[in-house]
């Protein structure tokens, strides 16, 4: 009797390891043809352009923001009256092969920062596998729908981007692994620029920026660039006011600033090994030769920001598969907004829960809507390696209204 109930939990044992080998196959084949559905071929999409279609339907996305408590918090941003605008490019997109100068097609295109002007989006991006140059994908603002790609002459990671409304031209971080830099594309380039006319990158002017390094965000405010530095280290997180020339650029340090930092900066070495003294004689000096007017300790893990004529500030923080957090912040009464002295994460803030995996974030000109890219989108972050838990990820930018009142004195 003991050996037939030994055989029989024998065979309810198999075969149960039978039914689960049998499930596990069958979802492993159909989540590996559900990915590889939402990767295009090249000869799927037009050379030079890029796919404008969805991941999902916005009836998805709207159940994935519906879980997560979008309750206005304060008074600043109110998340009820959301748009959605699809990010093309996310089942694949042409560039080009800096190497060969020739078209080349790519599909894990993963979104970094957006910008607006009064007709358009814009959204850049840069190739997972690092081999093809970036690219801003220009949308309009009224279809909402995909204008055309623009090549930039960089495979950088472009995580700031900026429209300079005053200067009429766009601003984007052009880091390499060796220093921090600024690409600029002025309205007119942008307008005439077609890609499978020129089979070209668009042309650009390039500054390289010594002084800084890993730049995650940029925006205008007062005539100044703020460069958000991403970093887990405090020591390595940053926020820098860099006041801007007569035609809105970026001032380079001269070779001579450069060997004089240097030396000051080596003086300061020998008298110290304590960090923070020695940033701020950094930054002391370099506010002197007026290359920063200041500068400020960052949020951990900060992707994007942005400012209102009045100093509001608007900073957005990816925490991987967690929500995301959108923080509002006045600034403290009686201080300089010029400066922005009042950016370091201390009281007054208001905490926002967004989508997962946020970056960029950038306020409309008439400061009444804001708009949040996603890189959850990406191919390398949006495929489901769970039986049991679905992956949610963003193919949309979230746009939402905002209304902004007061003084930088409330």
């Amino acid at each position: 009797m003991k050996k037939l109930i030994n055989k029989k939990i024998y065979r309810i044992f198999l075969l149960v390891v039978l039914v689960v080998i049998l499930v596990g196959t069958i979802w492993y084949i159909k989540n590996e043809e559900d990915f590889s559905n939402l990767v295009s071929r090249p000869q799927g999409v037009k050379m030079w352009q890029a796919d404008p279609r969805p991941l999902q339907s916005e009836k998805a996305v709207i159940k994935q923001t519906n879980k997560l408590n979008l309750k206005n918090k304060g008074q600043d941003v109110s998340l009820k009256s959301m748009e959605l605008v699809v990010i093309p490019g996310l089942r694949g997109a042409w560039s080009i092969n800096p190497k060969t100068k020739k078209a080349a097609f790519g599909d894990d295109w993963i979104p970094q920062g957006v910008t607006q002007s009064d007709d358009n989006y814009y959204i850049s991006v840069y190739d997972g596998d690092y081999h093809l140059d970036s690219l801003i994908f220009q949308i309009d603002k009224k279809t909402k729908k995909y204008v055309k790609t623009i090549i930039l002459n960089s495979k950088a990671h472009v995580g700031g981007i900026v429209y300079d409304e005053k200067y009429k031209q766009l601003i984007y971080s052009n880091d390499t692994s060796k220093s921090a830099g600024f690409g600029y594309l002025s309205k007119t380039d942008m307008d005439a620029y077609h890609a499978e006319k020129v089979k070209a990158p668009i042309h650009s002017k390039e500054i390289k920026w010594p002084i800084g390094s890993r730049t995650s965000a940029i925006t205008l405010y007062n005539n100044q660039l703020l460069v958000a530095k991403y970093g887990s280290n405090k020591n390595d997180r940053s926020i820098v006011a860099v006041p801007l020339d007569s035609k809105g650029f970026v001032p380079v340090p001269s070779n001579e600033e450069l060997t004089k930092l240097d030396s000051e900066m080596t003086q300061e070495s020998s008298k110290t090994k304590d960090s923070d003294t020695i940033m701020k004689k950094y930054v002391q000096i370099l506010v002197q030769m007026k290359l920063l007017n200041s500068w400020a300790p960052a949020w951990d893990r900060l992707q994007g920001i942005a400012v209102s004529k009045i100093g509001v500030t608007l900073l957005t923080q990816s925490n991987g598969q967690a929500p995301g957090k959108l923080w509002v912040q006045l600034p403290k009464k009686g201080t300089d907004s010029s400066r922005l002295d009042y950016i370091p994460p201390t009281t007054g803030v208001r905490e926002i829960s967004i989508p997962a995996s946020v970056e960029g974030i950038s306020l409309d000109s008439s400061e009444n809507q804001i708009a949040l890219v996603f890189e959850s989108g990406a191919k390398k972050y949006r495929k489901n390696n769970s039986l049991f838990f679905h992956s949610n990820y963003m193919d949309r930018l979230m746009i939402l209204p905002i209304s902004i009142s007061g003084n930088k004195n409330n």
